[in-house]
């Protein structure tokens, strides 16, 4: 199996992903969006879509009836009604053509110079834009090229989940929201994209809509319209000094609920701001009037119903970005033509999304035990334990909450800005923030050089940052950690580069009165180019990210051409937990552990006729830090330190690794002489190396034996330096005794 099997892979998800996310509700809502903007259109399809499926095959779920060909007929059958409908409109539109003609020929000359005009004003703007999305993904996509497995450990857990429902089970480990796997398992059953490629590629490919979504909200903060690009490219192009930076970015890679429902947050935003903005002039006495609903308000409502869907942490961070923004507009909100369509927005919203969990709850289905972990993790004493800079011998929380407010604010300092920037850092953004909070104090009194209107959006953002910064260092302080493991800091971080690019805005936005647009275009595009040459000549380009590494390459390979090659469910492969997920639709996993212990035995027998069982010749350091490595016009190879010298306090059972070293040990005789340690979790059998090393040295040992003893029945199936797999065929109505002989 080569590169091309990966390539096509990726294709296949990306392919699907555009079909399912933006095609499909396209052609379904065309009449609908026909005259929006591309703003609202692309809000319409990531939230309205999303929320649809999750309804959709929920409800299929609970009513017992999740069945593939069910969904296949629901949404093809939608997708081919609006398909036809739409035909039919342009025939009928076209029976008059000839009385028509010479006004249709005057339309489409008016047309075709406006849309000229617009992208000659806008096409210096629109291909930066594409060019940033396009190294986001690139760069978001560069794991998987270079580790095939998944890049962490809740991936499994997920797969499992979505699993559940290709078995028509929903909820099948607990209640939790469902959006992103609802949206896989529909990859799943309309395209035939296997759930593991789906897990592995889609949410480097679905960053691109974070960051478009981060975009859009920054056009409606910012004067000049390329301040934004100079934010994302920052903000894809400087490096981080933090190891919870690091580790917030190097989840963006990752499918994982949270992550891929990070866009909902700026989208809440984007049309709150939005539905906010319009000056719509109320007419007293007109019960049409009376309340102010309108299109921006229903995407609102939409994104937050998005949100819960998906994960609750996005929702929390939506609440938390709708209120920096909502302080601002005080007056408009509570206003009765606003503020009950806000409510009722809010409450339709909460109950899209909720409906389905609180149906499954009501049917006796438990909360995930997640959930409980979640609210645990609130109080904050997990990220006081590991803090690598507290004083020791001093409780952490009872030395915060003594604190009087002067050292409050100086510890919130020290955890919050100068914990994740650095001194120098941390001092320039203060600088700069403070510089913009008098300007805009200033333009309050007196409109200088146009700044009010110029800084108009500007305190939102700044609100939201010190917010960042507050729940951030929140625990170091005495109070709960609202989003834990560092989740916040992605976003936080790029809103933060927003505040730094304020005074360019000011800049360009200034020159606007001056200068003719088409000059300041050219510089602002240099600029852009500026940031990214700059961030490299001075050493503070990005590096790589990292992949929680679980297996080799080659084993991944070979579980893949095994699927391929062999009869579906007349297989089992012996192997770590690792192999179970990926195979699990398509043949049988026996666990490694269980395999060494049951060969022990006098009587042990696997049924399905190709019995493959995989052996680490070199056990691999489980969920190690593999840093990647590859073209320095991407990224440097400088994260591994920083990570670890924080996270190695936290993980001591594992390590760090930079490409191409694997950190591993070796099987031998002495190791498999050796008992097998016992925990109360069998799962850390696999992930301590000592243990995992005895375990794959019995492994070893035991299949040289049988090789030796039974040539025609046992032979490798394939080895390298690292990975043996030895293969034995059998009649399944006469399986070998594998027990001790």
């Amino acid at each position: 199996m080569d590169t091309w099997y990966w390539v096509l892979e990726y294709s296949k998800v990306f392919v699907g992903y555009l079909l399912l996310m933006f095609v499909w509700p396209s052609v379904v809502f065309g009449k609908h969006l026909r005259e929006k903007d591309i703003v609202y259109r692309f809000g319409f399809c990531v939230t309205v879509q999303i929320v649809l499926i999750n309804i959709a095959v929920l409800r299929l779920g609970l009513f017992r009836i999740l069945k593939p060909q069910i969904v296949i007929a629901l949404f093809y059958g939608v997708f081919l009604f609006a398909l036809v409908q739409r035909i039919r409109e342009r025939r009928g539109q076209s029976a008059n053509r000839e009385k028509r003609k010479m006004k249709l020929r005057r339309r489409i000359r008016l047309w075709a110079k406006e849309l000229w005009w617009r992208f000659s004003m806008r096409a210096g703007e629109y291909s930066v834009l594409a060019v940033i999305l396009i190294f986001g993904m690139m760069y978001f996509s560069y794991g998987t090229s270079q580790v095939h497995s998944y890049g962490f450990g809740d991936s499994y857990v997920h797969h499992a989940w979505i699993h559940g429902l290709t078995e028509g089970n929903v909820f099948s480990d607990g209640v939790y929201p469902e959006g992103m796997h609802c949206f896989i398992y529909c990859m799943d059953t309309l395209f035939g994209i296997r759930v593991y490629s789906s897990l592995l590629f889609l949410q480097g490919i679905h960053v691109m809509v974070l960051l478009f979504a981060a975009y859009a909200l920054m056009r409606e903060v910012f004067h000049w319209r390329y301040t934004p690009l100079f934010v994302l490219t920052l903000f894809l192009t400087l490096d981080l000094l933090n190891a919870d930076q690091i580790y917030s970015m190097f989840r963006l890679q990752i499918t994982l609920p949270q992550e891929f429902g990070l866009h909902t947050q700026f989208l809440c935003a984007l049309f709150l701001v939005r539905y906010l903005k319009d000056e719509r002039r109320f007419v007293r006495g007109q019960s049409t009037s009376r309340y102010y609903w309108n299109d921006n308000l229903f995407l609102f409502m939409m994104s937050l119903a998005a949100s819960i869907s998906i994960h609750f942490y996005t929702t929390i961070m939506s609440f938390v970005m709708c209120v920096a923004f909502a302080v601002f507009a005080v007056k408009k909100i509570f206003t009765k033509e606003r503020f009950i369509p806000l409510a009722t927005a809010v409450i339709c919203g909460c109950l899209l999304a909720v409906l389905p969990m609180v149906s499954a709850l009501c049917s006796g289905i438990p909360f995930n035990y997640s959930i409980k972990w979640a609210v645990n993790t609130m109080d904050g004493e997990e990220t006081r334990e590991f803090d690598s800079s507290a004083d020791e011998g001093l409780k952490k929380k009872e030395k915060s909450v003594n604190l009087i407010p002067v050292k409050k604010a100086k510890k919130i300092y020290e955890k919050g800005y100068k914990a994740l920037y650095g001194e120098t850092r941390a001092k320039g953004i203060l600088c700069i923030t403070g510089a913009v909070i008098v300007l805009c104090l200033l333009s309050r009194r007196r409109n200088w050089l146009h700044f009010k209107e110029i800084s108009s959006g500007y305190p939102p953002v700044i609100l939201f940052t010190f917010l960042f910064i507050l729940i951030y260092a929140a625990p170091h302080i005495g109070l709960p950690s609202v989003i834990s493991d560092s989740r916040f800091c992605s976003v936080g971080h790029m809103m933060m580069l927003a505040v730094v690019m304020m005074p360019a805005d000011v800049l360009f936005s200034m020159l606007t009165y001056y200068c003719r647009d088409f000059l300041l275009q050219v510089c602002s595009v240099l600029s852009v180019a500026g940031i990214y040459m700059l961030t490299m000549l001075t050493g503070n380009f990005h590096g790589y990210l990292f992949y929680e590494l679980t297996r080799y390459n080659s084993t991944v390979e070979l579980t893949n051409s095994i699927i391929e090659r062999f009869p579906e469910k007349d297989f089992v492969i012996v192997a770590p937990t690792d192999e179970l997920y990926p195979v699990i639709k398509y043949g049988w996993h026996e666990e490694l552990l269980a395999f060494v212990q049951n060969t022990a035995t006098e009587n042990y027998t696997l049924s399905p006729s190709h019995v493959f069982i995989y052996v680490e010749k070199r056990p691999i350091q489980y969920a190690q830090a593999y840093f990647f490595q590859g073209p320095a016009w991407l990224a440097q190879e400088k994260y591994m330190d920083i990570y670890w010298d924080k996270y190695s306090k936290k993980y001591p059972d594992t390590g760090a690794s930079q490409a191409p070293k694997i950190t591993a040990a070796v099987v031998s005789k002495e190791e498999a002489g050796k008992e097998i340690p016992e925990y109360w979790n069998s799962w850390f059998t696999y992930t301590k190396l000592d243990s995992r090393t005895i375990l794959e040295s019995k492994a070893y040992n035991w299949c040289q034996r049988y090789l030796n003893q039974h040539p025609f029945e046992m032979n490798v199936y394939y080895e390298d330096e690292d990975f043996i797999c030895y293969y034995l065929k059998q009649e399944p109505d006469m399986p070998y005794n594998l027990g001790t002989n």
